[in-house]
């Protein structure tokens, strides 16, 4: 079974990013496994909206990745919206950046247990992980990593 990631926005957001270019090579690593089908990989409506709002040719961009990478698009619902508030209520993450709760929100409700993001400020860091963690436990929902694409590393045999 291959294990499912969680792509927030700025993992499909890096590919239009003037640099560093490790960023965007890892990124495009990371597309082309998820091509070669080594991880199953998903989104949300959320993730989409935010596409939405960027500039025309940073859409058309991604949008082209996109339609070339097997994705499966998750709806929000009234659960993932309360667990999001949950996390912002405990601290985990900070009101001001509640999209990015409710991007874990959505990851965690569908049994994703990985979710990968270059937001290192509210999302790939240590104490975040260990407060959204502890919200789980006290939820009785799975724990979770949040990872950088450079954590998704491609192993040999």
């Amino acid at each position: 079974m291959r294990v499912k990631l969680y792509l927030d926005t700025s993992v499909l957001g890096a590919l239009t990013d003037p640099g560093p270019e490790d960023r965007i090579a890892l990124t495009r690593r990371l597309l082309d496994e998820l091509r070669a089908e080594r991880w199953e990989a998903f989104v949300s409506t959320l993730v989409l909206v935010e596409i939405d709002g960027a500039a025309e040719p940073i859409r058309k961009r991604i949008a082209d990745e996109l339609a070339r990478t097997p994705v499966t698009v998750l709806e929000e619902t009234s659960e993932t919206i309360a667990l999001a508030h949950s996390y912002v209520a405990a601290g985990a993450i900070p009101a001001d950046a509640e999209t990015d709760a409710r991007h874990i929100a959505v990851a965690v409700l569908n049994d994703i247990r990985v979710v990968v993001s270059w937001n290192f400020r509210h999302m790939v860091n240590i104490e975040r992980k260990r407060r959204i963690n502890s919200v789980n436990v006290r939820e009785g929902l799975p724990l979770l990593d949040i990872v950088s694409p450079w954590e998704v590393g491609h192993e040999e045999g």
